[in-house]
């Protein structure tokens, strides 16, 4: 059924132009930030005179704290005025916010890539809100799941196409100019898909605005606070986007200074994250049927405890054993190596198993009128939560303790959120076993 659903989405002018608005604008966000990780971490780029293992989660807090300001206001919006207009707007912006990043890339100015990075946070802030309460607008209830697996798996696939070509095109003669000229096409195309989406009417458009983000913030955890049902799921979305954001900061320094392999190997992580997240999302629009799916997400977050243990296991004590970097082809020629791969490659689908279902719960429980805001909240939380593990992962370089740490920590969080999940299931089948 599901799986029929799905299918059916992709055909509809309802879904198909936010699927690749949103697909395209992923696509961008990797393709800048790796090509910048890249340069920084590979070719030395020097900003501040910092380390990479200093600056690569920094620059990446940079892009989650402007989500984390402006989250607030941008659900207040999402309530007041029409969400697909609301996405246009933001997708206009990303046009000419991508020129800048252009002329910074172009005219070799490392420190206008770090405002443009707080600027692509901001443009996000005010597209995710529009689009998470727009979806309960335009699609039915048992469409939701399906549908989150679809923008999950492609948005995924955006991914890990953005980290590859981005790493590559960086290292090419002239790829400054060649990145620029990506991202300016690819935001027009995003632009022009969007505006294609029909109407998403608003659900409260008598609503006041306020600019005050630090009151709107407040107000708006307030709100979930107010609505456990929506809270929950929404706190087990950020775990995910911490889990994400610590594991796409994490390797480029965990693949040269642990393993002590070069960008290839890199890049090769980089797919098996993203290809495995993709498929573990579409996997669960594949069985989740009509229902809440939660077991699934139970599921995804017992894998992640597994293959995060293991991680950290099969690389603690390592370190580079020469002055050359390992190429892929050696690594993988390396049987030693594959048990990692793997390790890899199940958390990957174990982290798409886990958050899709929480997404569409979210979306499923929010009032309508405040819609946009509970789902606001949502964004704030993903943004904090990704920020605290891009910190986490800079407090370990400042204290000098190894990078595998990050995955046992990983692990242990993961274990808490299965054991909440599966009390969760039991404490609702009780309560329906006791009410018939």
């Amino acid at each position: 059924m599901s799986a029929r659903i799905a299918a059916g989405l992709v055909t509809q002018a309802r879904f198909l132009p936010l699927m690749i608005a949103q697909s395209l604008g992923a696509f961008n966000d990797n393709f800048f930030r790796y090509a910048l990780i890249t340069l920084v971490t590979y070719k030395e780029l020097s900003l501040l005179g910092a380390s990479s293992e200093v600056i690569v989660p920094l620059a990446a807090s940079l892009f989650t704290g402007a989500i984390l300001f402006f989250s607030a206001i941008a659900g207040r919006l999402a309530d007041k005025y029409d969400r697909t207009r609301l996405m246009r707007v933001a997708k206009f912006a990303e046009i000419w916010l991508m020129a800048i990043v252009a002329i910074a890339f172009v005219l070799e100015l490392p420190l206008l890539l770090m405002p443009a990075l707080f600027l692509m946070g901001v443009q996000s802030a005010f597209f995710s809100p529009a689009k998470q309460a727009a979806l309960p607008t335009l699609l039915k209830p048992e469409e939701l799941v399906p549908a989150n697996a679809l923008l999950s798996g492609t948005l995924n696939v955006s991914v890990l196409l953005g980290i590859g070509i981005g790493s590559w095109l960086i290292q090419r003669a002239g790829g400054e100019l060649y990145v620029g000229a990506v991202l300016i096409i690819m935001a027009i195309l995003g632009w022009l898909s969007i505006r294609q989406l029909p109407p998403a009417r608003a659900s409260e458009p008598d609503a006041p605005i306020s600019f005050n983000f630090i009151w709107e913030t407040v107000r708006v955890l307030r709100f979930a606070v107010q609505h456990p049902d929506v809270l929950r799921p929404l706190l087990g979305a950020a775990w995910f986007w911490m889990l994400a954001a610590a594991v796409i900061t994490l390797m480029p320094n965990f693949t040269k200074n642990v393993l002590g392999a070069d960008e290839s190997v890199f890049l090769l992580f980089s797919v098996l994250f993203t290809i495995g997240a993709a498929i573990g999302a579409l996997l669960c629009g594949v069985i989740s049927g009509k229902g809440e799916a939660l077991w699934i997400s139970c599921l995804g977050a017992l894998g992640l405890v597994v293959f995060n243990t293991d991680i950290a296991l099969v690389s603690l004590g390592r370190a580079p054993t020469g002055e050359t970097l390992t190429h892929a082809a050696d690594f993988l020629a390396d049987r030693g190596n594959w048990r990692l791969l793997f390790d890899l490659g199940f958390a990957a689908v174990s982290a798409g198993l886990f958050v899709v279902p929480l997404q569409a719960l979210a979306q499923r429980r929010a009032r309508p009128d405040l819609r946009g805001r509970l789902l606001a909240a949502g964004g704030l939380m993903n943004a904090g939560t990704a920020t605290i593990g891009n910190f986490m992962l800079a407090g370990l370089a400042f204290a000098g303790l190894p990078i595998q740490f990050a995955f046992f920590v990983l692990a242990a969080v993961s274990l808490f959120a299965a054991a909440f999940i599966a009390w969760r299931m039991k404490r609702k089948t009780s309560a329906s076993h006791s009410a018939s």
